[in-house]
């Protein structure tokens, strides 16, 4: 008990108590987020789901130079979209994972057409349809535009386990990053 007579000793032996308190308070609130992200605890669908929303007459606008990670779940569809210019293009290079055991989950992802019609882009698809168990995948969607500046909608619809869905754009003209060969494709750069 020679540590108590001293008052700069006590004074010591308070502050790492309350840092020890703090340590122990802090992890308690991190073994909450924790304990949800490994499924020790079930959170209802509708509760995880994150990210921009929108409906076909309000679709959400992306920022083609931002990520976007999304959490879709409650078999919902959203509506993106970005103003393609004349003459340019938009990928969309998409990641959707499903991280739960004994659900699959499903999404599909499509470009709406429009009238002209989208022209195709290089190793991209229209659509593409997912259907996953505990795994992950990636795909490349992409529109041309031929026509005059117009936006490009995007709807995704998912269903069953509550899906991660990763979105990045690349939004840039045909001219410069497809090459020469842009008649082939639908593009009239002239």
């Amino acid at each position: 008990m020679v540590l108590l007579k001293n008052p700069s000793k006590k004074s010591w032996l308070r502050l790492a108590l309350c840092l020890c308190v703090s340590v122990v308070i802090l992890s308690l609130s991190s073994c909450s987020e924790v304990v949800s992200d490994i499924g020790l605890e079930q959170v209802p669908d509708i509760q995880q789901r994150k990210g921009p929303t929108g409906t076909v007459d309000q679709p959400a606008v992306l920022d083609p130079f931002k990520r976007y990670d999304l959490v879709m779940a409650a078999n919902e569809c959203r509506f993106l979209t970005i103003t393609v210019p004349s003459q340019w293009y938009w990928k969309v290079f998409l990641t959707v994972a499903n991280r739960e055991e004994n659900r699959r989950g499903r999404l599909d992802a499509e470009f709406l057409q429009v009238n002209p019609p989208w022209s195709s882009v290089p190793a991209s698809a229209f659509s593409k349809s997912f259907d996953l168990g505990r795994e992950g995948v990636q795909a490349v969607l992409g529109v041309g535009n031929t026509g005059p500046d117009r936006p490009a909608l995007l709807r995704l619809c998912q269903q069953g386990a509550p899906l991660l869905v990763t979105i990045e754009s690349q939004v840039s003209a045909a001219v410069t990053l497809l090459g020469p060969d842009l008649k082939v494709n639908g593009f009239n750069p002239e």
